[in-house]
């Protein structure tokens, strides 16, 4: 093989080494994974362009300002945000439910990673934490979209997660 040859099959094969790289982290967390179920808030599952999808937002999304640690409060008063956090779970009836947000990597349990946008009072007038853990859209069979509309309006939908290492994957 000419070195014009080995040049061509190399500039073709790194995108593909790329994409398949991309694939990794998510595969082995399926296959790896603690199993997770978070409770989901109502949202409108519907945009022409995508078909049926439900876009998702999580109860363990705003957490009560008493579960974050001082030094999570610290840094947003002080350098404001976005940045990352830890959020350690603990599960009650079933469900997920964040126990603590800190900055540092918890050594055992389950946690999840995600991005602290900001911290603010709630309608009740209760400081929470709002967070996103990039779990937003779930794709959907066609012409499914209105009942689990229906079902998200009620509150009846549960998310399961596959967890490994704070990185999560929407199943």
């Amino acid at each position: 093989m000419n070195n014009r040859a080995k040049q061509l099959v190399l500039a073709c094969s790194l995108p593909v080494l790329i994409l398949l790289g991309l694939c990794i982290t998510p595969i082995y967390t399926m296959l790896t994974g603690e199993e997770m179920i978070l409770q989901t808030k109502p949202l409108d599952p519907s945009d022409p362009f995508r078909g049926d999808y439900v876009t998702l937002r999580y109860e363990a999304e705003e957490i009560p300002v008493g579960l974050v640690d001082k030094a999570v409060v610290n840094r947003m008063q002080n350098q404001g945000g976005p940045f990352e956090v830890y959020v350690l779970m603990v599960k009650k009836m079933g469900v997920h439910t964040p126990k603590r947000v800190t900055l540092e990597k918890p050594d055992k349990g389950l946690f999840l990673k995600g991005t602290i946008n900001y911290i603010d009072k709630e309608n009740q007038g209760q400081e929470i934490a709002n967070l996103e853990y990039n779990l937003d859209n779930y794709y959907l069979e066609d012409n499914t979209g209105t009942e689990w509309e229906k079902a998200s309006a009620k509150g009846e939908i549960l998310a399961k997660l596959k967890v490994n290492n704070g990185y999560a994957v929407l199943t």
